[in-house]
């Protein structure tokens, strides 16, 4: 839209390029607008139920079990590595 002789922009409506986090489609929303979904994925994201969240995430163990060494191979002293 233009604006009137006098400056003024009252009617001015600005938007701004954003890509959906789903699909990865462009589409615009208003400057300042929090959506970050396209109008089809907000659809298809709000009959989802909730996501859900227990705290931490679960997480594997990482690495050998307490007294024991790595893939089963025997202790430096055991091979006659340590002096």
């Amino acid at each position: 839209m233009r604006a009137k002789a006098d400056g003024s922009k009252a009617n001015e409506v600005q938007f701004e390029l954003k890509y959906c986090e789903r699909c990865g489609g462009l589409w615009l929303r208003p400057v300042g607008g929090e959506q970050i979904y396209c109008a089809a994925c907000g659809r298809a994201m709000a009959e989802l139920p909730p996501a859900f969240n227990e705290g931490k995430a679960a997480r594997r163990p990482r690495g050998p079990a307490r007294g024991t060494s790595y893939g089963g191979l025997r202790g430096d002293e055991e091979r006659g590595d340590v002096a």
